[in-house]
């Protein structure tokens, strides 16, 4: 394996650019030489690099340079290596360094560092996903609300948490902001782990909270089983990233924000190869809007005050694996069609039937995003009766049919 450069590194041992070959001289597939200087040991940044391959793949022949690094590691370009452009964190200045002495081409793909016309940036939309985190929440009538940031990025402006926070202040409810206890140079979650179980008693029952990281997300729900709080009837979820490993670590499995993050490092790499071709970098960074929520367990809930609407909610999520209908519901919860449809609208300003389907196609995305299961078995564990039923309310729902949709994520 690859050594990492030492940090103490100087940029001079960069190689600099070859000269460009003239026409005659270029082989009949022009190549690129592009070093990925990004850490590769979250799901997120996984995805980016599949975006970044699917395009290599699509125009031409693509040589990468990349070394397996943590997320915290310090990375620099290493010595000797030499090419064409940059995809890269750009995470502290002396990498900010290094490519700017280089006069390579290059593009960020984190939220850390500015966007300049010499580093452009390609990023999710990070206002963007908080205000969805935020929508969502609102959406299940949620009136207490919890945000942990990014606590071991120091100086880090957090549009994602403040773009969380606005949105709901503007909606007129305020926000709970956990502060760690001690500061926290290195991730060492356990260091937290009191101040979490503090702060997660003083918080009203039951509250959404929505964390920066997967890795705080799974922690606090842990902290959260630990003080017998139920999720997510009690708290409920949402991270910023998906990361299915830690989901499913988790002891409920973890909603979250899809950041779209394949379609990142497409767009990334397609803006390298117009920088690596002369053209200019674009006035503004390019932000990648998000997919959507992901909705597994931890936010499976609704923060209604009618218990009956509760009720049937919980009976709705409870069952969604088997091809129930409403009928279902009124004979379980021994009421009448015409109760339980106005007390639905009156709640929830909606329906059962809407709700339940809704439910449903949650769980047929996740499904057609997380695994490589035939549609025949996805019909039967999100409770539709045939096949045919699914593809025809998906496409009728989302405007696209489940094959499609499959091949988007």
């Amino acid at each position: 394996m690859s050594q990492e450069a030492p940090a103490s590194q100087d940029s001079s041992e960069i190689s600099p650019r070859p000269a460009t070959l003239p026409v005659s001289a270029m082989p009949p597939t022009m190549h690129r030489s592009v070093a990925l200087i990004v850490h590769t040991s979250s799901d997120w940044t996984r995805q980016v690099l599949r975006g970044i391959a699917q395009y290599a793949s699509e125009h031409g022949f693509w040589d990468f340079f990349i070394e397996p690094r943590g997320h915290d590691e310090k990375l620099l370009i290493p010595k000797g290596w030499s090419g064409d452009g940059i995809i890269a964190r750009l995470t502290h200045p002396a990498l900010e360094k290094q490519i700017l002495k280089s006069n390579l081409p290059c593009v960020n793909v984190s939220w850390m560092g500015q966007h300049s016309l010499r580093i452009p940036k390609v990023v999710s939309d990070e206002a963007a996903c908080g205000r969805l985190a935020a929508e969502h929440f609102l959406e299940q009538s949620f009136r207490s609300f919890a945000y942990i940031g990014p606590i071991h990025r120091a100086g880090y402006d957090d549009l994602l948490g403040k773009n969380y926070i606005n949105t709901l202040l503007q909606a007129g409810h305020q926000t709970s902001i956990y502060q760690p206890t001690v500061p926290i140079p290195v991730p060492d979650l356990l260091t937290q782990r009191k101040g979490f179980l503090q702060w997660l008693k003083m918080l009203p029952k039951p509250t959404a909270i929505f964390t920066w990281s997967g890795e705080v997300g799974r922690e606090l729900m842990t902290c959260a089983r630990l003080s017998r709080f139920r999720i997510p009837d009690d708290i409920a979820l949402l991270v910023g990233e998906n990361d299915p490993l830690l989901s499913a670590l988790a002891p409920v499995p973890l909603s979250n924000i899809d950041q779209a993050p394949v379609r990142v490092g497409y767009e990334a790499a397609t803006l390298l190869d117009k920088l690596m071709n002369g053209e200019p970098a674009p006035d503004e960074p390019i932000l990648v809007p998000p997919v959507g929520v992901v909705q597994r367990r931890s936010t499976e809930t609704s923060a209604v005050d009618d218990p009956l609407v509760d009720m049937a909610v919980r009976f709705m999520r409870d069952h969604l694996s088997e091809p129930i209908q409403i009928a279902d519901v009124e004979k379980a919860l021994n009421v009448s069609r015409r109760v339980l449809e106005h007390r639905f609208h009156k709640v929830l300003d909606d329906t059962p039937a809407n709700v339940l389907r809704r439910m449903r196609l949650q769980n047929v995305k996740r499904l057609l995003g997380e695994t490589t299961l035939p549609l025949a078995r996805i019909a039967q564990l999100t409770g539709f009766n045939h096949v045919e039923v699914l593809v025809r309310t998906f496409r009728r729902e989302l405007g696209v049919t489940p094959g499609e949709y499959r091949r988007r994520h």
